[in-house]
């Protein structure tokens, strides 16, 4: 995980064990807007078309970060400052950026101020729902600094609930819900980190993510 991401989010958990539970904080987002924003077009996903799904196996998650990954390793550390994120990606359904998984989503309209997001996913090794992650999707929102940058440090202007979470509603459904907080217009980046909890470190483990542009009026 990149460094700021990685502050946000262990600040975003040690407040979220001193206040109430993600699901009790969301307001719903509002009703209305004059002019609300929606997914920014764009050419759909393609990047998994010919490639043979990566399935993933839970026991990769714990992987020792000591050990030998030279072979099938993808850590979002990194060895150099290149990012490993894949591209942004354009519409409301989209794979994670290793082909593990397929994503959808929808929302209450999109305006400034609270957005109530709710995301599907499921595997593309064989079509069934990811349910149980622990303490939910976390998400990633930042409006970059340049038009497509990927990774979380260029933005100068990260969400307030970056490292926040949506939670599975119903549980067992693989369907996840919570609010986003977009505080100003732009064209935001809209990252969910699916199995943040697990080691990126093996090619099957079952940490993945996929973005998604955002427009905000």
């Amino acid at each position: 995980m990149r460094g700021f991401f990685a502050a946000a989010f262990v600040s975003a958990l040690l407040v979220a064990c001193t206040s109430s539970s993600p699901s009790s904080q969301n307001d719903g987002g509002p009703a209305s807007c004059g002019s609300p924003g929606q997914p920014t077009p764009g050419p759909a996903d393609d990047h998994c078309q010919g490639q043979a799904p990566q399935p993933t196996n839970p026991a990769s998650c714990a992987a020792d970060a000591g050990g030998d990954d030279d072979a099938g390793a993808d850590d979002d550390a990194g060895a150099d400052d290149s990012c490993d994120y894949g591209a942004t990606m354009f519409g409301q359904e989209g794979d994670d950026d290793d082909c593990k998984y397929h994503v959808t989503w929808s929302s209450t309209p999109i305006c400034e101020g609270a957005v109530t997001f709710t995301v599907h996913v499921t595997s593309l090794t064989d079509g069934s729902v990811v349910t149980g992650i622990p303490q939910g999707i976390v998400i990633e929102p930042f409006i970059p600094s340049v038009a497509d940058a990927a990774c979380d440090d260029q933005t100068t202007h990260p969400s307030p609930n970056i490292g926040g979470y949506l939670v599975e509603d119903p549980p067992g459904s693989g369907t996840y819900v919570g609010p986003v907080d977009f505080d100003a217009p732009g064209d935001w980046t809209l990252r969910f980190h699916i199995h943040e909890e697990c080691a990126d470190l093996l090619d099957d483990s079952p940490h993945g993510h996929a973005a998604f542009h955002i427009t905000v009026p």
